[in-house]
């Protein structure tokens, strides 16, 4: 009778105790870390999810997501473009934005006039970014230049290495 109780008491407690949370770890992550890891989290998502499921509508990614690929979760924020995927720490968090304001304008115009709105006279495919503004497809100017990286049309804030 003496042990049914004890047995008893202790299922009791384990119904109705909390369980222990042990907290997450907090690691600092290099930016080639984090794409790594969201390289291994996207491998598993299931397919025709991309990695913006990652992102909250900040844009800001979701660390705790990648606890697992990281081993903890990040001290760091970083943020990720929408359009280009491109990753910036939280200082640079504009450039995300930015960045996905000109590939949105870049491929409107694409779409509408079938031709690369290009510099002229640059041996980079560098994107003329003063006709996107006046021609409407982009409300602001930007602050830095943006290069089309191939045939892909994904800008970047770095132009492709000229090939000889």
């Amino acid at each position: 009778m003496e042990k049914e109780e004890k047995a008893g008491k202790s299922w009791w407690k384990r119904m109705t105790q909390q369980k222990k949370v042990e907290p997450d770890r907090e690691v600092d992550v290099s930016l080639s870390e984090l794409r790594q890891a969201i390289h291994e989290y996207e491998q598993g998502l299931p397919k025709g999810v991309n990695r913006t499921v990652l992102l909250n509508d900040e844009q800001e990614i979701d660390m705790t997501r990648l606890k697992h690929q990281l081993s903890g979760i990040a001290r760091q924020r970083f943020y990720m473009s929408k359009e280009t995927f491109h990753i910036v720490p939280e200082e640079e968090r504009e450039i995300v934005y930015e960045m996905d304001q000109v590939q949105r304008a870049l491929d409107l115009y694409m779409d509408q006039e079938k031709k690369l709105p290009l510099q002229k006279f640059q041996h980079t495919l560098q994107l003329d970014l003063a006709r996107l503004r006046e021609g409407g497809y982009l409300k602001t100017l930007p602050k830095r230049p943006y290069y089309v990286v191939d045939e892909t049309l994904i800008v970047s804030l770095v132009p492709k290495e000229p090939t000889s």
